[in-house]
């Protein structure tokens, strides 16, 4: 099994924009408050969730995508975490699979949350920095018909998220 490390890449607008839109104020004006819209899309039910995710291990084999929701998550408290994206392919094509050194990982940190554009690929956990976890809202959709592809199986990779290599150019990885 060969194991791909994942350098993780802050998580900036411009950075994330091929996988979605980070939920957080564009600006912060002194004069008054401002609204900022978020492209959220649903065919369904809407689902208000909230996740608790204990520090687990880093590695995964999984990715996963939505083919109905801009899937959208918002830290609530606790330690950094990191989530690993994949630019949403064809989703009339389930062979349409990003290649392994297409996934990239990005740093969630508090205060700062995200929505997936429909069919981003994605892990199906956050990796933890820190003890004990993090707890998140999760905006969704019921029914949510999800496409999950084990990389091992296909691939013959296991993910790994690299705390210890930070992505010097957000564009390489």
């Amino acid at each position: 099994m060969q194991i791909h490390r994942l350098p993780i890449e802050p998580m900036t607008a411009e950075a994330f924009a091929p996988f979605g839109e980070l939920i957080e104020p564009r600006s912060r004006p002194a004069d008054g408050r401002r609204f900022f819209p978020i492209d959220f899309q649903i065919d369904g039910r809407t689902t208000v969730d909230v996740i608790w995710q204990p520090i687990e291990g880093r590695r995964f084999r999984l990715l996963e995508r939505h083919f109905n929701v801009t899937q959208s998550f918002i830290p609530l408290e606790g330690a950094s975490a990191v989530v690993a994206v994949a630019a949403p392919t064809d989703l009339d094509d389930p062979e349409a699979i990003p290649r392994p050194e297409e996934v990239r990982a990005f740093l969630i940190e508090p205060g700062k949350g995200y929505a997936y554009r429909t069919g981003t690929w994605h892990s199906l956990d956050r990796y933890l920095l820190g003890p004990p976890g993090a707890s998140f809202v999760i905006l969704n959709v019921d029914p949510n018909p999800t496409q999950v592809v084990d990389y091992a199986e296909r691939f013959g990779v296991e993910f790994e998220v690299d705390p210890s290599a930070r992505a010097a150019n957000p564009e390489a990885s």
